[in-house]
């Protein structure tokens, strides 16, 4: 299995989503090697990981982002593999390593997350020309949504090799405290525009008017709006109950939302979010706007709140959920959501399916 690793959260939920597979399968009985680019904080936890220095040429994005260790391991190891599971983006980690093991001939499934959209700049659209197109004819693919589903087949992917697959969440060994004095209220993303992150400082600003013993706290590595948050956060004169705290490792932020009291993300146009799958995992409702893909689920379920997304909104969702009766009936409803219908069994029954699939397609004669 190949993909990007970081110590602290900024490749994003991908990383969460492949670590959680890796131990499931190993759990399961199957031999799995985690093959990745790696930050220079981070290290292996098990003798099975192999982890090369990644080096990105801007601060700012991935797409040129190099490990050459990774594509020269797959080169010299994959044919002892019966797969090749690639988390790909279109950076220059991922998108050579699925093409070397297809040209092995070596069955690879591919698992974008969402990242290979039909629309695409310059620098995309010579990484689809080189590599991505490439592995559409012989991959199998794995879609978490009907909508990424489309846009695979709308780059020329056939439908029938394209699975649904959820993204799935081991339940917490630490849950969730039912609200006290100073209940904590958080977001754990990454800070970037479409996560909107000031609407949930607003929405505090909100909140505090109300309920001065709230506090709020922002985890996450900075996409480009801490500025426009720690300016939120003096404007509103909150700074005493409201902190950004900076950005923490994936097992860092589970620790941290077994720690709180809500979970609120008012991101749009986000596919399926792991952040709120841990949240849930850890018995602890959630706010959400309605463009999510677990949206619909939540609501179903009673496990938080799901809004329009205007602060006034969050706020008001943020009020109801931490009084004591309307918390514990969405807490319990988000750990049995994530026990029935993310559970890592469900995930790793579709793998391996998936791949047995991969393998029969990939088989001579």
């Amino acid at each position: 299995m190949a993909a990007l690793v970081s110590a602290d959260g900024a490749y994003g939920g991908p990383v969460s989503v492949a670590t959680d597979q890796v131990a499931a399968l190993r759990s399961a009985g199957h031999e799995v090697t985690l093959v990745a680019g790696r930050d220079a904080a981070s290290r292996p936890d098990h003798p099975a990981t192999r982890l090369f220095r990644a080096r990105r040429p801007r601060a700012d994005g991935f797409a040129g982002m190099v490990a050459p260790g990774v594509p020269a391991w797959v080169l010299r190891h994959a044919r002892r593999y019966d797969v090749v599971h690639v988390h790909l983006t279109r950076d220059l980690v991922t998108l050579p390593a699925a093409w070397l093991a297809d040209r092995l001939g070596v069955p690879v499934v591919v698992q974008t997350h969402g990242q290979v959209r039909a629309e695409h700049g310059r620098l995309q659209g010579v990484l689809d020309a080189l590599w991505t197109r490439r592995l559409i004819g012989r991959s199998r693919f794995l879609a978490l949504t009907g909508h990424e589903a489309a846009d695979l087949q709308r780059q020329g992917v056939p439908a029938d090799r394209v699975d649904r697959v959820v993204n799935g969440v081991p339940l917490a060994r630490e849950v969730a405290a039912a609200p006290g004095a100073g209940p904590r209220v958080l977001f754990v993303s990454r800070l970037a525009d479409r996560k909107r992150p000031v609407a949930f400082v607003q929405a505090a600003a909100l909140v505090h008017a109300v309920r001065p013993d709230v506090r709020f706290e922002l985890w996450g590595p900075d996409g480009g709006e801490a500025p426009a948050v720690d300016a939120a956060i003096a404007a509103s004169g909150i700074a005493a109950v409201c902190a950004r705290r900076g950005p923490t490792s994936p097992a860092g932020a589970r620790e941290l939302l077994a720690g709180g009291q809500l979970f609120v993300l008012p991101s749009v146009a986000e596919p399926f979010p792991m952040a709120v799958l841990e949240a849930l995992g850890a018995g602890l409702p959630v706010v959400l706007t309605t463009e999510t893909g677990l949206s619909a689920a939540v609501a179903e379920a009673g496990a938080g709140a799901v809004t329009d997304g205007s602060p006034q909104e969050l706020a008001d969702a943020v009020l109801r959920l931490l009084g004591p009766a309307a918390w514990q009936e969405a807490a319990t409803a988000a750990r049995e959501l994530a026990r029935s219908r993310y559970a890592m069994d469900v995930v790793v029954a579709t793998l391996e399916e998936t791949y047995r699939r991969a393998v029969t397609e990939r088989r001579p004669g």
